[in-house]
């Protein structure tokens, strides 16, 4: 990210800045903009902001009046997060977790990298690789907790409460730096009202911590055992359809949407609808955490109303995929295979033309 310092009246000559919303001390990140046809880009220089020329964006956050093709994510933690909360000492961790969410996305094609090479590689190879890769997936997907709980930490030390009693506990509250620490006392979860009482939290963004954990516990169990107990994430089958594993066995076994035409035979099923699993509720904790943040506090109004924006990436296609999959998509790759539905993503008039990777894209509520 660009953090050259810029004077506010610079930023006029940006279009889809509203100028006006930049004088609370927030941090501009300056993004290509997609105006429905073409892209637009300004560089800071010392006589000010300078238009260039754009061919094409390879990855990149970017603003638009609609994403610019289909792959093209539209996450509202991501927009949330740049339109109305990016204070300079919060712009490092939406950064962390942008790319976080894009090296997932990295591990979702490399899985099928992995596949259709298979037959070019040694003996168990390919399983192998994927199987390091769910372990990656795995680690990856907690680090994205700490980050959003440093997130949450961060703002929440500038929140004043109208009600000086409220402020005064607030002030005398220090929320935990990770995530399970929030959850979590004595390796046992805590409940909405005693997460609210604990750390003087609204009673809203305290109860979607106690909804949030149950999937950070099963997350956090799996990276622990990788990490800590020296096991795997276990065998790994290639097969000519897909990668599959045994659905009986830690981790896949706390995973409850598996459905008929996920299994390959009467013992083992595709990976696909387990991978997508973590990654879309990693995601949407964000989404939901942050959402209901934004609802109990004062955020300043966005810094480009009118304006959306997406996520794109070299591999961004590879989240879309995993998001048809959850909605009902084939998770089968052979090419003697065809979807047995060809899901379409749900509505979201607040994401023209982009894949929404949110709530709205029919994930599963995070407490069941």
């Amino acid at each position: 990210m660009n953090t050259a310092r810029a004077s506010i009246e610079s930023f006029k000559a940006i279009p889809y800045l509203k100028v006006e919303h930049l004088t609370d001390g927030r941090t501009v990140k300056v993004m290509p903009l997609w105006d429905g046809k073409n892209w637009h880009l300004w560089i800071n220089t010392p006589e000010g902001f300078v238009g260039a020329k754009v061919v094409e964006a390879v990855q990149t956050d970017y603003v638009g009046v609609g994403a610019a093709r289909e792959p093209d994510l539209y996450i509202p933690f991501i927009e949330l997060m740049w339109q109305r909360a990016s204070w300079p000492d919060v712009c490092p961790l939406i950064e962390a977790i942008s790319d976080d969410f894009h090296n997932m996305g990295t591990s979702l094609a490399k899985l099928r990298l992995f596949f259709d090479c298979r037959n070019t590689l040694p003996a168990r190879s390919a399983a192998s690789f994927a199987s390091t890769e769910l372990e990656y997936l795995v680690i990856l997907a907690r680090t994205v907790f700490d980050s959003l709980q440093e997130i949450i930490r961060t703002i929440w030390k500038m929140v004043q409460l109208d009600d000086p009693a409220a402020q005064r506990r607030h002030e005398a509250s220090v929320l935990r730096k990770s995530f399970g620490d929030m959850v979590f006392r004595s390796n046992q979860p805590q409940s909405a009202a005693e997460i609210a009482d604990r750390y003087g939290l609204p009673t809203p963004l305290a109860q979607e911590y106690a909804n949030v954990a149950p999937f950070f516990l099963e997350l956090r169990s799996a990276r622990d055992k990788v990490v800590h107990g020296g096991s795997s994430v276990g065998f790994v089958f290639d097969t000519e359809r897909g990668f599959c594993v045994n659905p009986k066995f830690s981790p896949f076994s706390s995973f409850e949407g598996w459905r008929p035409e996920h299994y390959y035979n009467e013992n083992i099923v595709s990976i696909m609808p387990w991978v997508g699993h973590i990654v879309l509720r990693t995601i949407d904790a964000c989404n939901r955490m942050m959402n209901v943040f934004a609802s109990v506090i004062r955020l300043p109004p966005e810094i480009s109303p009118g304006y959306h924006i997406y996520v794109r990436g070299p591999h961004t296609d590879a989240v879309a995929e995993a998001v048809r999959i959850h909605n009902g998509a084939s998770p089968w790759w052979g090419q003697e295979n065809q979807p047995t539905t060809e899901a379409q993503p749900a509505p979201n008039a607040a994401a023209p033309g982009a894949l929404a990777v949110s709530s709205a894209a029919r994930l599963e509520s995070t407490n069941g």
